[in-house]
Parts: C-alpha cells; structure tokens; sequence
C-alpha cells in the first residue's frame, strides 16, 4: 500500500472512529419511512448506473456534490475511478443504518463482478423539498460483520 493510500486508509478510520464514538449518544434509528425514501435512492443509482443512464443517477447527488463535480461526465468519471464496484455490482444488500445530525448513514454491502466483496456507507441528507439526496459514500473492502 502506498504511502497516500495508508494516509487515505488511516483517515477513514479515524473519521468512522470519530462517527460513532461521538456520535453514539446523538445517534438516533431511522424512522421506517425514511429508511423505505433512501434505500429507494440508494437501489435507483445504482440502478441507474447499471442501466447506463448517468443523468439519472447524477440527479441522487446532493448539491454540495454536484458544485464539486458540476457535470454528468465528471461525476460519472469519479465514479468509475473510485466506486466501480458500485458503478457495475453483481449484487448488493443493505446492512445497518442510523441517523445522525440529520443525515442517514446507510450500510450497502456490494459484490463486485469479480465477487469480491465491499462496504459502503452512503450519507444521504433530507433536501429543503423533502427528497433525500446522496452526500457521500465511504468504501472499503468487507471485512465481515462487526459486533
């Protein structure tokens, strides 16, 4: 591994460390509608991306997002450099979820077309019209469940 991949690697952690040991207190479930509204977005971009219709998948991107990939192309070009296995999965599943100031952490494990297998945590935030919209993804190899 590379020194800019460990540095990547370490600051993950830290930064789901810091997510759940601070925010175990102010954590809260999510409720069952907004669970059924982003597990929707979540299905329908990588539904998207898998049927190939990028403007469809990009409109899930919130806008903090969209300002620092401001078109289709450039979004869809990170995603394939860093989220193939989202981009084109095999197979995928919902894991746990929680709620923190405001935002849903979603886990999606994904297998790629190899049939290796990833974690990803997706962040989706209730937009001023009531949609839900992706704020980030976090993903790493699966190393299996966590107690």
């Amino acid at each position: 591994m590379n020194n800019a991949r460990f540095a990547q690697f370490i600051a993950a952690i830290a930064i789901t460390a810091l997510v759940w040991l601070t925010g175990a207190a102010n954590a809260q479930q999510v409720a069952p509608a907004d669970e059924i509204a982003t597990r929707g977005v979540i299905s329908d971009q990588i539904g998207a991306f898998v049927d190939g219709d990028h403007a469809r998948a990009y409109s899930h991107a919130a806008p903090a997002i969209k300002r620092i990939f401001p078109t289709v192309d450039r979004f869809i070009a990170m995603v394939r450099n860093g989220y193939m296995p989202l981009y084109r999965p095999r197979d995928y599943d919902f894991g746990r979820n929680i709620k923190l100031n405001g935002e849903v952490y979603q886990e999606v494990i994904v297998t790629d077309e190899a049939g290796k297998q990833w974690q990803a945590v997706y962040t989706l935030r209730r937009q001023a019209d009531g949609s839900w919209k992706v704020t980030g993804v976090k993903m790493e190899p699966y190393s299996g469940a966590s107690a």
